[in-house]
């Protein structure tokens, strides 16, 4: 920890890994975003799908073996803790935290559900000559679910920034620049020391199986899925040539 003049010291907080995860996963959901909308995109638009994938895999892992406020035990709260919290807030009062607090420990586990879900149901959907790699096994093509969740992660995105503002605004807690540096400002009377840090075994094991993931999805081919149409007209030549 260093301290200043003023009384005032960093602490460690976010590790590199997550906030590495943090960022690239914003990058890689407005690529998505933009690629999902264009045509002649679709490429782009599955392999930022699938390059998430791994970093769901990456996140899953460390959540439990990372650094010490990256781990899921640490912002992982009950009813009692997150309505708390609720009525500090709406106090105008809310307490600070070093890491997650309990409505952004259930801001996380939501994004990363809903992610998890946007990516899987991406696999199995079906596009005018480009397709998921799963996309018709078991008679699943899920395009419609994938757009309705893209639409859900989107709305929970608002609320994830809207929150970090409010938050930021009440506590005096510089959160955005926080998972960018990975440290916090506190008073030299308020409690907090660095966090600690993840063997960097564990940060290698984690991120060769996330990286292994997307590569797998990667060079698996896109199904071929003939749409309503295409179906249609193949069926109305077979009449023709009979």
């Amino acid at each position: 920890m260093s301290s200043s003049n003023a009384g005032i010291r960093e602490v460690r907080v976010w590790d590199f890994p997550t906030r590495l995860f943090h960022w690239t996963l914003a990058v890689l959901i407005v690529v998505a975003w933009l690629t999902g909308v264009e045509e002649g995109t679709a490429a782009i638009h599955r392999l930022a799908g699938e390059a998430i994938a791994g970093l769901i895999v990456f996140r899953v892992i460390w959540g439990f073996v990372g650094g010490e406020h990256a781990r899921f035990s640490d912002f992982a709260a009950g009813p009692r803790l997150i309505s708390g919290h609720v009525k500090n807030v709406l106090s105008g009062k809310p307490e600070r935290h070093l890491g997650h607090n309990p409505l952004g420990g259930v801001a996380v586990f939501l994004l990363l559900i809903v992610t998890a879900l946007v990516v899987a149901t991406g696999l199995f959907s079906g596009d005018e000559g480009f397709a998921g790699p799963f996309a018709g096994m078991w008679g699943l093509e899920l395009s419609e679910l994938h757009e309705g969740l893209f639409r859900v992660l989107q709305a929970l995105v608002v609320i994830h920034l809207i929150g970090v503002a409010v938050e930021s605004a009440l506590t005096k807690d510089r959160l955005t620049p926080a998972m960018v540096t990975g440290r916090k400002k506190r008073r030299a009377d308020e409690a907090g020391a660095d966090a600690r840090e993840a063997p960097a075994i564990v940060l290698l094991a984690a991120a060769l199986v996330g990286f292994a993931t997307s590569a797998l999805l990667m060079s698996l081919p896109a199904s071929q899925v003939s749409n309503g149409d295409d179906a249609h007209q193949e069926e109305m030549e077979h009449e023709d040539e009979d």
